[in-house]
């Protein structure tokens, strides 16, 4: 998730997340070679809404008619930092802008009987054009929440992928992930021995899954997350019991008009068995073609989403961008006619090398209390992220967490990666045998932390 400006490079904004409708305040400070906070010296500072204006519009309703009416605030920077107070009113998203003049410039030059006369105009010209920043305002529900990026669709080479699991869950911390279930066909929890020998990792989280199908090579595809055991056992080893109680669900559930009856079933038993094994069941890449024909026939999707045979649905997975515009479309619709059904973006990456295809492409931001993944998702706190390479990001989902994910793009994600990829490296050298290598971990996920607490004021 790449960040639209250098600027989140150049200054640091704490806390960028704040409480809406409160009295807050926010320190800056500058990495930039040529604007900074000189102690004593006044900057202008304009507190811009990006939805909802703060001040009434001019009389003739200009464009610029808010702008006309807004304050500019006068604030002196102590100690290198620039802190401001604000009462920021409403949950959206509010741009800073940060300027001075050329004569204060001269008066602090001027006080502090100093010059600086190399590259002068470069210092002059920026504090002159000023810089925009960023910050967010939350209503509480949200605010008290967690921000969680998310992959719960992966395999590896247990099944059909290529990396180990070491390998392909060092890579997705690299990647800035903070959640993944590794679901290979036909293999349940193939990251349990990952997962044990990361157990220090409290910011880091693997979820037991599979990819659940009726026998090897099978047409029905459904994902299996955080169940107890494994679904695809009972297909592979008890056949003839999962027969027969297909069989015995004739007499009991009614079959939609204009789907394979035998499908049907299969999909209903499918869905019962996994929420006994305590599993979240995520409906997966209808869409996707496989020998020219889509992988499942849309009446039969319908049917599935309609009827409650999955959790959530894979709004974007593993597929081309025409075949996720399809399931976005097809979710759409069936919103728009009632479904009220949660969403995830999931990869279904097979490699995690540099370069992969789908790896990182789709993903889940998600909005977790007290450590309950399944619970948000459930709650309809989650967005799908579309980062096809070359284009610009997407975002899908309810329309206030859509927009605040945005935010998160441009000034969270991409700074925090960084981090992120250090301490991957490093858990990638620890789970192929380097056990030095865990103190350098701890301490990685230790400043992954301390970025978080500053950037969310916690």
């Amino acid at each position: 998730m790449a960040a639209k400006s250098n600027e989140i490079y150049n200054f640091t904004v704490s806390p960028s997340v704040i409480k809406a409708d409160t009295d807050s305040t926010v320190i800056i400070e500058s990495q930039s070679g040529t604007f900074s906070f000189f102690d004593g010296m006044e900057y202008d500072v304009i507190f811009i809404p990006t939805e909802k204006s703060d001040v009434p519009s001019d009389e003739e309703m200009s464009l610029s008619g808010w702008d006309k009416n807004r304050v500019v605030h006068t604030f002196k920077a102590k100690d290198g930092k620039l802190t401001l107070t604000h009462k920021f009113l409403g949950e959206q998203e509010w741009r800073i802008k940060i300027s001075s003049t050329e004569e204060r410039y001269d008066q602090y030059e001027n006080d502090n009987n100093i010059a600086f006369s190399r590259g002068r105009w470069k210092y002059i010209a920026a504090v002159k054009k000023g810089i925009t920043l960023s910050v967010y305002s939350l209503y509480p529900d949200l605010y008290e929440r967690n921000v969680k990026k998310c992959d719960f669709h992966i395999h590896t080479n247990f099944s059909d992928g290529t990396e180990t699991p070491e390998r392909t869950t060092a890579n997705y911390r690299k990647k800035g992930f903070d959640i993944i279930s590794i679901t290979d066909h036909n293999i349940y929890n193939a990251s349990a021995e990952v997962a044990k020998k990361l157990d220090f990792m409290h910011n880091f989280k693997l979820i037991p899954g599979e990819e659940v199908h009726n026998g090897y090579a099978r047409q029905l595809h459904i994902v299996n997350v955080g169940s107890k055991y494994s679904v695809n056992d009972i297909f592979l080893d008890e056949p003839e019991r999962v027969k027969a109680e297909v069989e015995a669900l004739k007499g009991e559930v009614e079959v939609p008009e204009g789907v394979d009856e035998r499908e049907y079933l299969y999909r209903v038993w499918t869905y019962r068995e996994i929420k006994k094994s305590g599993g979240y069941a995520i409906y997966p890449h209808p869409f996707w073609t496989w020998k020219g024909h889509y992988h499942v026939e849309t009446d039969m999707s319908e049917a599935v989403m309609k009827n409650g045979l999955c959790d959530a649905f894979e709004l974007l997975g593993g597929c081309s961008v025409k075949e996720n515009n399809l399931q976005v479309a097809l979710y759409y619709s069936l919103q728009k006619n009632g479904l009220k059904m949660p969403i995830v973006g999931s990869s279904d990456s097979h490699t995690t090398m540099p370069g992969a295809q789908w790896f990182d492409e789709d993903s889940t931001v998600l909005f977790e209390k007290d450590g309950d993944t399944i619970g948000a998702i459930d709650g309809g706190y989650s967005v799908a992220v579309e980062s096809v390479q070359g284009e610009e990001i997407r975002v899908f989902g309810d329309f206030r967490m859509m927009k605040y994910t945005h935010f998160l793009i441009e000034n969270y994600f991409a700074r925090r990666a960084e981090i992120c990829n250090a301490s991957g490296i490093f858990v990638e050298r620890y789970l192929l045998g380097d056990t030095g290598c865990r103190d350098i971990i701890c301490a990685c996920e230790d400043r992954i932390k301390k970025f978080e607490n500053e950037f969310f004021g916690r």
